[in-house]
C-alpha cells in the first residue's frame, strides 16, 4: 500500500475512533483558538451575500463547512476517507457531499462562488499533485470567486520541524501524525506558477494570525478568480 492509500486509510479509522467531531479532524480543541480559526477564515474568504455555493475540498467530517453555512445556498464536501464523509453527510443532511481526491474534482466547471481547502495539503504526496489540485480549485471556482487554501506548510521551516521530531516515538504513530512524512512547500513558487495563470486576477501569500498555535510556518494563499 502507498504512504498515499495508507493515509487515506487512518482518516477513515480516525472518523471511526470517536464520536467527538474535534477530536476526528485534529482540529483545536479550545473553543477559542476554534472560534479565532473560523473568524479567520470567513475574513480571507471575503463573503459578500448568504447565497454562496461553498466547496471545501478536504472537508472531513464537515465541521469546518459547517460554519460556514450561513454564508451558503449549498455547501459541496470531498474528502478521499469514506467514513469522513459519511460524519459530513450526518452533521449536514442537506449538504452536497462526495468521496474523491483534491486532485480530480468530481465538479462542473465554474460552479463554485467560494472554494476552500484547508490544512491537508501537507499530506500530498508531492509539489506536482498540489500544482495538479489548485488547478483543480481554479477548474471549478467561477469567475470572481475565491479560492482560499490555508495551513502550508513553508519549506524555510522544513528542517526545524523535521529535525525537533523524535523518530522513535514517531514510529508509534500513524503516517498522518509523523511530521517526518509532512510535506512542505516552497511558497514563493507556488506563488509564481499561478501569478500568470489566464483565470487568476490576482493571488497571494497570507500570514495566519500570531496567536495561532506554529503560525510562524504556516501560511495561506488567497487567489481570485
Amino acid at each position: 500500500m502507498s504512504n498515499f492509500e495508507t493515509k487515506k486509510s487512518e482518516w477513515h479509522d480516525q472518523a471511526l475512533a470517536s464520536t467527538d467531531l474535534k477530536a476526528q479532524v485534529g482540529r483545536p480543541f479550545d473553543d477559542q483558538a476554534w472560534q479565532g480559526l473560523i473568524a479567520d477564515i470567513e475574513n480571507k474568504l471575503s463573503f459578500n451575500s448568504h447565497h454562496h455555493d461553498i466547496l471545501d475540498v478536504g472537508c472531513g467530517n464537515g465541521l469546518l463547512l459547517s460554519h460556514l453555512q450561513a454564508y451558503a445556498s449549498q455547501v459541496h464536501g470531498i474528502d478521499y476517507a469514506n467514513a469522513m464523509v459519511k460524519e459530513a453527510q450526518k452533521l449536514m443532511p442537506k449538504g452536497d457531499f462526495q468521496q474523491g481526491e483534491a486532485a480530480h474534482l468530481p465538479y462542473l466547471s465554474d460552479s463554485m462562488d467560494r472554494t476552500l481547502c484547508y490544512s491537508i495539503f501537507h499530506y500530498f504526496p508531492s509539489h506536482d499533485y498540489a500544482i495538479a489540485a489548485i488547478e483543480e480549485m481554479i477548474r471549478v471556482t467561477k469567475s470572481e470567486g475565491i479560492i482560499l487554501i490555508g495551513d502550508l506548510l513553508d519549506d524555510k521551516f522544513e528542517h526545524e520541524i523535521k529535525s525537533n521530531s523524535n523518530l522513535a516515538i514517531e514510529e508509534n504513530l500513524p503516517l498522518i501524525h509523523r511530521y517526518s512524512q509532512w510535506t512542505f512547500y516552497n511558497v514563493d513558487k507556488i506563488l509564481m506558477h499561478f501569478e500568470m495563470h489566464p483565470r487568476v486576477t490576482k493571488i497571494s501569500l497570507l500570514e495566519q494570525p500570531t496567536s495561532f498555535p506554529l503560525s510562524h510556518y504556516r501560511k495561506d494563499i488567497k487567489i481570485w478568480l
